[in-house]
């Protein structure tokens, strides 16, 4: 099916360069970015269907992207990255007394699929009995979107660079993507349609809260289940596989060497309302209680939260010096902005344990700086590799930059593909006990079951590591 352009319009009663400043200011649309020029990350909300739904379907699209031209006062135009490629064209016609506002979007098949699954109408996708069928449950919307384009893109370009080797015991691989739209019931059911489709092993770059939901909605399906990227961890069950940093490694290396560099010695834990944060809180009261500090107040908000004004006020009060930040994708991005807005930058320092490159981008160079983040990669300490290289060649478009959380998936699948290569059976049992088997006894498998935690600075638009 051909792509479509879809169009709609808005009209106000300001003038053009008065109905430009609010749109520039994100008073319509929704529009979030640092300034309004060339190259500069951003996302805005665009209304879809019946807005007063509460559930899934109803919320407004996100498109996630970067600023492709700006006429100001005439148009703008973005090449947004998910829920899927596109480039969204935006508008200023004068009319009468006021100004016609013109969308239009370009909308290709995936766009078309991720639409019509938003809805509940797309069936799963039937098995084919020629591939090697793997999944990657990914959140292409919500507040975890932040993530998702990066990791998609690695995950095709490992099933390439494992197909042009010959794929999976001479059957290439076929790779089929479903989103969960952060939200943990609907990472589920995504999970069990990739089941459907025929994936014998899913790779989950989503919280905690969706692999959970997700783990117990595959028990008995015979299809593995890997956790990608950081968590809390967990008791180990057959058919998973949890890989990623953990927080408990993740506070001993930055807790202890914040306080030290500050000479402070009084936390603030912010996060969110499941599994993720509440295991990491619980790791980081035990490293500041190691370091001789101490916890003034600890607050949880629901993911999707974007005003943290009286949580910032209650950080002030409270007297802490130092903020412990678990809040994940967009919600950090908005606790992060309003931060350095309300001036808690001068009186406090923060950890952020999930800002990967792709969120500080989006939350901008001014808004980031001074922040840590603590991963086991950092695309700035590793150098300009071939998989970076790749990666960029990849797409002409602009991408956004790897981070652990993606460089993590590509390792992981390229690993799966090898133990399954070395293995004569191919239940999910004998694949896991080959990676955990591989994974000790050799330093070039892939898969990062353990990997060193580096420190990073937020500054000048980039993460740089630090010596520690």
């Amino acid at each position: 099916m051909p792509g479509l352009s879809v169009t709609a319009q808005i009209v106000t009663t300001d003038p053009p360069g008065s109905a430009f400043e609010r749109f520039e200011t994100g008073q319509l649309l929704e529009l979030e970015c640092e300034q309004l020029t060339v190259g500069v990350a951003v996302a805005i909300a665009l209304p879809v269907g019946d807005g007063a739904r509460a559930d899934v379907a109803g919320m407004p699209i996100t498109l996630l992207g970067y600023v492709a031209g700006v006429k100001r006062g005439r148009s703008v135009v973005i090449v947004h990255h998910q829920p899927w490629r596109g480039r969204l064209t935006i508008r200023f016609f004068p009319d009468g007394t006021g100004t016609r506002i013109v969308l239009e979007s370009s909308l290709d098949q995936d766009g078309i699929s991720w639409l019509a699954n938003k809805r509940g109408f797309a069936p799963p996708e039937p098995p084919r009995s020629d591939r090697y069928r793997i999944g990657l449950l990914v959140s292409k919307s919500g507040s975890a979107a932040v993530f998702a384009q990066a990791t998609e893109t690695l995950a095709a370009l490992a099933v390439e660079e494992i197909n042009a080797d010959g794929g999976v015991g001479g059957v290439l691989v076929d790779l089929v993507i479903g989103d969960d739209a952060s939200d943990s019931a609907a990472g589920a059911a995504t999970a069990l349609r990739l089941v459907k489709s025929g994936c014998r092993a899913i790779f989950a770059c989503v919280t905690s809260s969706t692999f959970n939901a997700a783990a117990s909605a595959l028990q008995n399906t015979g299809v593995l289940l890997v956790h990608t990227v950081l968590n809390e961890g967990g008791r180990s069950r057959p058919g998973i596989l949890r890989l990623g940093e953990r927080p408990l490694d993740q506070t001993r290396a930055g807790i202890p060497a914040m306080m030290s560099e500050t000479g402070s010695r009084t936390w603030f834990l912010v996060g969110q309302q499941y599994s993720w944060s509440f295991g990491a809180h619980w790791a980081a009261r035990r490293v500041i209680a190691e370091s001789t500090g101490s916890v003034a107040g600890e607050v949880y908000v629901p993911l999707g939260t974007t005003d943290f004004s009286r949580i910032i006020e209650s950080i002030a009060d409270s007297g802490a010096e130092l903020i412990l930040s678990t809040l994940v994708g967009h919600d950090e991005v908005f606790f992060e902005r309003q931060c350095a807005q309300h001036g808690l930058r001068a009186t406090t320092r923060t950890f952020a344990l999930v800002l990967d490159e792709a969120t500080q981008q989006l939350i901008g160079n001014s808004d980031a700086d001074g922040v840590w983040a603590a991963f086991g990669y950092f695309q700035s300490a590793a150098g300009e590799h071939d998989l970076e290289k790749r990666y960029s060649a990849s797409s002409n478009e602009l991408l956004p930059p790897l981070s652990s959380l993606s460089e993590t998936t590509y390792e992981a699948i390229v690993a799966y593909a090898r133990a399954v290569e070395r293995t004569s059976a191919g239940d999910p049992e004998t694949v896991l006990r080959q990676l955990v088997t591989t994974s000790k006894s050799s330093t070039d498998t892939g898969v990062p079951l353990h990997r060193p935690i580096l420190i990073a600075e937020s500054r000048h638009g980039r993460l740089y590591p630090r010596s520690l």
